[in-house]
């Protein structure tokens, strides 16, 4: 079932974003940051814009919470007691180690407190927590693990990935760490495979269901401790598209968005017996790169994403299983 939040009251915000920060403190989501193309489309060589507005939304309204202290889009969020953590992301072209904690002060307005940066820059890695660990994982520009403590967040490598890897899915659970999905740019190969790290090394890992691919992905931690992915790329169309030529940039990007087949099949996983279990099949989750949050009542968050390349979706709503 799909409940519509109201919309961002934001011109700029009103043409949706993807990859922005996204998470839940208390009852209150945040939307932050986010990327789009406000002025002309990408099939018409608009420019991208990132944003730095911080949007809280207590259960009735949208209100403007604060700002980030730099424009930011791809970068990660981690739900901790009583705040967010935004990690890394491209701020305006450049990828970065900035990492803030975001709290709620007077009147829900963001308490933003800059924290140790990463030890590498990082955008479209993955992220996951587990206990008091909390992991980013490949990403534009490394391969590397790294893992920090929640309170203490001192980041370190615990581990290389075997590939390089943008937009992998991660996920952790009693002492193992799952990899699913991303490209690498170096090969252009688009994954359809599942990695696990135990006790420093790497085996194989239960592949994605439907042999296609977490990549422009979002998964999220459900109350009862199975993962939830929500979006993606289609496997077959985006490895083509990595390989056109610049003769192809207007063709591809002139389809239309169901011609793309983002995943519309949102899937759990779930550690105890390292299954997968289709949650739904929701025409409204096709997007690539969604900001994605799980409420305390269970129900999942989902804030734009792209519709199709360069094309964002306004639409901010709840899925309820």
């Amino acid at each position: 079932m799909i409940q519509e939040f109201v919309p961002i009251p934001n011109a700029a915000y009103a043409k949706g974003v993807s990859a922005p920060f996204c998470g839940v403190i208390g009852d209150v989501t945040l939307v932050a940051g986010g990327a789009n193309f406000p002025e002309k489309s990408l099939l018409e060589g608009g420019a991208k814009k990132v944003y730095r507005d911080i949007w809280a939304h207590d259960g009735a309204a949208w209100n403007h919470a604060g700002l980030l202290p730099d424009s930011t889009a791809y970068g990660a969020t981690f739900a901790v007691e009583g705040a967010l953590i935004f990690a890394g992301g491209n701020v305006n072209g450049q990828t970065t180690d900035k990492v803030y904690e975001v709290s709620l002060g007077e009147d829900c307005q963001a308490v933003v407190k800059p924290l140790p940066a990463l030890p590498v820059p990082m955008e479209q890695a993955g992220w996951t927590s587990d206990g008091e660990c909390l992991y980013l994982v490949g990403g534009a520009g490394t391969k590397g693990v790294f893992a920090c403590k929640i309170g203490e967040y001192i980041w370190t490598q615990v581990a290389e990935l075997p590939e390089p890897l943008v937009q992998p899915v991660a996920f952790a659970a009693g002492g193992k760490l799952y990899v699913w999905g991303g490209f690498n740019p170096e090969t252009l190969e688009v994954s359809p495979r599942g990695i696990c790290l135990q006790d420093g090394q790497w085996t194989e890992a239960p592949g994605i269901p439907d042999d296609g691919t977490f990549t422009g992905t979002t998964g999220v931690t459900l109350p009862d401790g199975r993962l939830a992915i929500v979006g993606g790329v289609n496997r077959e169309i985006f490895a083509r598209a990595l390989h056109n030529t610049p003769e192809d940039r207007i063709p591809y990007l002139s389809k239309e968005p169901a011609e793309y087949r983002f995943r519309s099949e949102v899937w759990a996983f779930d550690p105890a017996d390292e299954s997968w279990a289709l949650l739904c099949d929701e025409p409204a989750c096709a997007l690539a790169g969604p900001g994605v949050a799980v409420l305390p009542n269970g129900s999942i968050v989902v804030a734009g994403g792209e519709l199709k390349p360069g094309v964002r979706s306004p639409r901010i709503f709840t899925l309820k299983f």
